[in-house]
């Protein structure tokens, strides 16, 4: 069944142009890890969840069109004399693809109000790495190599962000 499993997948993301997978890997990436340190800072100094929820709002919004832009702007110099679509899918897969990444670390305020799954991290943190298992075992299988290759530096990073985050929110907070 895995093996199975595993050809079938491979066989479906290699059909995947290559400015629209691009663009996927980047959001699903940059969404976990941003919105991850937004919640990770901003759920420590606030007592109201409709702060976090604009926060990551904004982010989606923000963040996706600005990094979606600039990919389009980095294809685009990239390869000078392409007239193709291909810099216009990176931008739209990446922008659709950082959106709904971004804005589904907000499914917990469907079920409650607390802030208590910001607050203690679990949430954003398991359901960061649950996004960045998923996206390191398809680039592992597509490039036919180790996944704890990927995985492991994103747990760092994702930890790093974290605890940066979670720490200078504090700080700050001290010095209000």
């Amino acid at each position: 069944l895995y093996i199975y499993i595993y050809l079938l997948m491979d066989k479906f993301i290699k059909k995947i142009p290559e400015s629209i997978r691009q663009g996927v890997f980047f959001g699903l990436n940059s969404g976990v890890i941003t919105t991850t340190g937004l919640i990770a800072g901003i759920s420590q100094t606030v007592k109201n969840p409709v702060y976090i929820i604009i926060a990551v709002v904004s982010l989606a919004i923000s963040d996706g069109f600005s990094e979606a832009y600039g990919l389009y702007i980095s294809k685009k110099a990239e390869k000078i004399q392409d007239d193709s679509h291909e810099p216009l899918y990176a931008f739209a897969s990446l922008l659709l693809t950082k959106g709904l990444i971004v804005l589904s670390f907000l499914i917990p305020f469907i079920f409650s109000s607390k802030l208590k799954y910001f607050k203690n991290l679990y949430w954003p943190i398991l359901w960061g790495m649950t996004i960045l298992f998923v996206l390191d075992l398809n680039l592992s299988i597509i490039r036919k190599e180790n996944m704890l290759m990927y995985f492991v530096p994103h747990v760092f990073i994702l930890v790093i962000v974290c605890l940066l985050s979670r720490f200078f929110s504090k700080y700050l907070l001290k010095m209000e």
